[in-house]
């Protein structure tokens, strides 16, 4: 499952209330709360505290949120692939599984704040510009302030929490360019990723002759020819390739051992930089293969991804360190108490939906969480179901 951070601008109505960000101002205040996107830590008084973390408090109203959204999150991921989570887990795993989630979430979250702070960065005009525009988009399509407003609180939302999980999307981004990205504290120099790419990886273009064109190899030796006589590898793959990811990676393909078919990867490695083969039989019909060398300039542009691809230490590590440090105080019984069956008793708006106040969804909508009961579940109490 990818990192909570990852996935959090799909995952909320997109928001924002700001026009404007300031960077490089003193720290007079702490860095996470400074302008009108930013992240408003949520009041204790006259809430449940689930948990601290380094003494900042999670109400049970928040927590139960979260809950129930990963609960959606594992439900879809499954769904998707043609199961549901009780072919997968039991009950108590299911519920292991869900309180998992939120926790790194929160805590990883903190961990952001924390260098937010520390390094006093701020979100760029840009970001916020979008993150109001989407923010707008998403009020008009439920019809409104008054619809949105209506929406947030069907699904135990409020617009506090809202913002703060947006800012918390962005300020991921933020964070990973200021601090992984050029001139960054933790940037890995081009050179030890030129070297790792150059030690397990080859880079090559190719003209793709397939067999389904007539004289399909005929055809692949004359561009062969033309191609090792001095002709534009370019124009030739413009004139006669028949692979699309060629338009997609005009720069070529970088890739390992098991990458791709035997007979390309063979080829490319039995060539020596920029040398161009003879044409190579695969399953894919004929390849006329250029070998290419991992130039410093595409090493840059590709610096992220070449990162990714050698495992380097990661904006994701660093979240994940510092909240492994982190103390963490939780209240046990409320955190036990907080479970399949009884999540959205704990959500904002509950006592009020529990004496008939709250208003119905919208016409259309879903409910937060599906409350399917569990199979093998049958011995669980009759008054309440389970929060999948």
């Amino acid at each position: 499952m990818p990192h909570f951070y990852k996935r959090l601008t799909a995952m909320v109505l997109m928001c924002a209330l700001s026009l404007a960000a300031v960077r490089g101002l003193p720290t007079i205040i702490p860095a996470s709360t400074y302008g009108a996107l930013h992240y408003n830590p949520i009041e204790a008084a006259g809430h449940d505290v689930v948990m601290t973390i380094d003494g900042n408090p999670v109400i049970a109203e928040e927590y139960a949120y979260y809950f129930i959204d990963y609960a959606n999150a594992w439900n879809s991921m499954l769904a998707s692939l043609g199961m549901n989570w009780s072919s997968v887990w039991t009950e108590e795993e299911f519920l292991e599984q869900i309180r998992t989630s939120v926790d790194q979430e929160l805590t990883e979250r903190q961990a952001a704040i924390g260098l937010v702070d520390q390094y006093n960065v701020h979100l760029t005009r840009a970001q916020i510009d979008e993150a109001l525009s989407m923010k707008q988009a998403s009020i008009d399509s439920l019809g409104g302030e008054e619809e949105f407003q209506t929406q947030l609180s069907n699904i135990g939302m409020t617009e506090q929490l809202f913002d703060n999980r947006l800012y918390n999307s962005y300020i991921y981004t933020r964070l990973n360019d200021f601090l992984f990205g050029e001139g960054g504290e933790y940037r890995v120099p081009t050179e030890e990723i030129k070297t790792y790419m150059n030690e397990n990886y080859l880079r090559a273009k190719h003209v793709l002759i397939t067999d389904a064109t007539e004289n399909a190899e005929a055809l692949a030796a004359e561009v062969a020819e033309r191609a090792k006589s001095g002709e534009n590898f370019d124009s030739l793959i413009a004139a006669y390739g028949e692979d699309p990811g060629m338009a997609q990676q005009p720069d070529g393909y970088a890739f390992k051992e098991g990458d791709m078919v035997d007979a390309f990867y063979e080829g490319t490695a039995a060539l020596a930089e920029g040398e161009i083969s003879d044409p190579v039989k695969s399953e894919y019909g004929w390849h006329i293969i250029q070998r290419l060398p991992f130039e410093d300039d595409y090493i840059t542009q590709n610096h992220d991804t070449f990162a990714a691809y050698m495992e380097a230490y990661s904006i994701d590590d660093l979240l994940a360190e510092r909240a492994a440090a982190m103390d963490v105080v939780r209240n046990d019984e409320l955190y036990n108490a907080i479970d399949l069956y009884t999540v959205q008793d704990y959500l904002y708006g509950a006592d009020d939906a529990a004496n008939g106040e709250k208003e119905e969804p919208a016409e259309g909508s879903e409910d937060p969480v599906p409350a399917d009961t569990p199979e093998g579940s049958a011995d669980s109490p009759e008054s309440s179901e389970p929060a999948a």
